[in-house]
């Protein structure tokens, strides 16, 4: 069934007060706003690109921020309007202080995403794509040749790190690919984004899009966000021991006895744990295939993943012996550990805490992710993802331009009075780890006090 076709309306004035816009999402309607104007996407939100889970975590709440931020302008201009049912007309005896200060916060964040777009960078340069390539091209190859023509471990596994290296690289672009941020056409940065990442990673694009958009609505919330739910493993706060369920993967994360055994040594862990982070992924990827509904490329997607494990099962065959493609295996996935600790580094440290619907969309990026410094030639290395937070503030800004942004955001911060976190490598690492020790020591106390409990009834 094809999608309900969005058509260019004029909305005509129908006002909704607050309590009435209130009562009608208690009684299940899906209800936004969008600068001042109410919108009804029962209809739609089946068929939203990004899944449902982004619209449900908006409704009853003012989307105006991230709709400009996530989407193409036809959506907000034109699209929009289809599902357009009313004015909001806002009771404004309602904390009234707390509104006024996020209110002021909203307006000069959207005056600088204004002014973002009159500087051009909101303008891909693809330049920077053609130098990527070559450096993609110089792995992927090295990586063949190295194994076909080698004749020597140590050309093996240089090899197996050419790869993981590759694919460590490829991912920046797949994650342009799934913001819609590289031709801003839907359709073919979807199928950019299908090549590289199904194709060339074994990876689903269509899962990581439906993590990521909720990852970037939700950001830090530990019930909602699936970017920092990592039981057994590793709990960013001590909410986590309370059982919690998460709503994107739709089950109770327990906090069981594996969990309390691993999150006790989390911050030891923190980094091999991550050196097999890739195969989790595999594992995620299959399973959204398989068992999600309405993933729109399934067929394709599925194509390029069992493309993928042809192509990488025929390399290891090539390989002299079993003891070589074990080590083979490890390195080339080992080696993608570094992007999973770009991509945690940023959040793992940061708040967790839910400061509620009024809070505005830049205050909770902001307190809540922070930003890597590092010089430009490294830029290279972390993908220009290394500024996480302003990429939460302005996401669909090509990843080479974030660089340039960055004096603006510092600006906007003071303007407005928010902190903008920025941190050398290690020195984030350090916090990390630090974030990781301290709820590693609570999740030790409570077994101990658990430990006395039992024994005190035993006796």
């Amino acid at each position: 069934m094809a999608p309900p076709h969005a058509e260019t309306i004029t909305p005509q004035s129908n006002y909704i007060s607050q309590e009435d816009f209130e009562k009608r999402v208690q009684n299940g309607q899906i209800l936004i706003i969008y600068n001042n104007k109410v919108y009804k996407l029962n209809k739609w939100i089946k068929y939203h690109p990004g899944g449902e889970l982004a619209i449900r975590h908006m409704i009853g709440k003012d989307a105006t921020d991230e709709i400009n931020v996530f989407h193409p302008e036809y959506v907000f201009k034109k699209k929009i309007n289809t599902f357009y049912i009313g004015e909001y007309e806002e009771n404004t005896n309602l904390k009234e202080e707390k509104l006024s200060e996020q209110k002021l916060i909203s307006q000069t964040y959207r005056r600088y995403y204004l002014k973002l777009h009159e500087l051009g960078l909101y303008e891909c340069n693809y330049w920077n794509y053609f130098y990527e390539s070559i450096r993609y091209i110089f792995l992927i190859i090295s990586a063949w040749i190295l194994v076909i023509y080698g004749t020597q471990v140590w050309q093996y596994l240089l090899s197996a790190f050419f790869l993981g290296l590759f694919w460590h690289q490829l991912a920046f672009t797949a994650h342009d690919a799934g913001h819609n941020g590289i031709t801003h056409n839907l359709l073919v940065d979807n199928l950019i984004g299908i090549f590289i990442a199904d194709f060339m990673g074994g990876l689903s694009i269509g899962w990581w899009k439906r993590n990521h958009y909720v990852h970037h609505i939700v950001t830090n919330d530990p019930e909602h966000d699936p970017d920092i739910q990592h039981l057994p493993f590793f709990a960013v706060t001590t909410k986590f021991f309370n059982n919690l369920y998460s709503s994107f993967y739709k089950r109770t994360l327990y906090f069981d006895t594996p969990a309390r055994f691993f999150v006790k040594f989390q911050h030891y862990l923190y980094y091999p744990v991550l050196c097999f982070g890739r195969f989790n992924l595999y594992a995620l990827s299959i399973n959204f295939l398989f068992n999600e509904e309405n993933v729109a490329f399934r067929r394709l997607e599925i194509s390029g993943m069992i493309f993928f494990w042809c192509w990488y099962t025929y390399l290891l065959s090539l390989l002299p012996s079993i003891s070589t493609i074990v080590l083979y295996i490890l390195i080339s996935h080992m080696v993608t550990m570094i992007l999973h600790v770009q991509i945690t580094l940023s959040h793992f440290g940061m708040s967790t805490e839910d400061y509620g619907p009024l809070e505005s969309f830049p205050k909770k990026m902001l307190r809540t992710t922070m930003d890597v410094d590092c010089p430009w030639w490294m830029d290279w290395f972390h993908g220009g993802l290394q500024f996480q937070a302003i990429h939460h503030l302005f996401p669909r800004v090509p990843r080479h331009n974030l660089r340039d942004c960055q004096r603006l955001v510092n600006e906007f911060c003071k303007e407005v009075g928010l902190e903008y976190h920025l941190y050398g490598f290690i020195k984030g690492n350090g916090i990390v780890l630090g974030a990781l020790r301290d709820v590693a020591n609570q999740a030790e106390l409570l077994s101990k006090v658990v430990k006395s409990h039992n024994d005190k009834h035993l006796h």
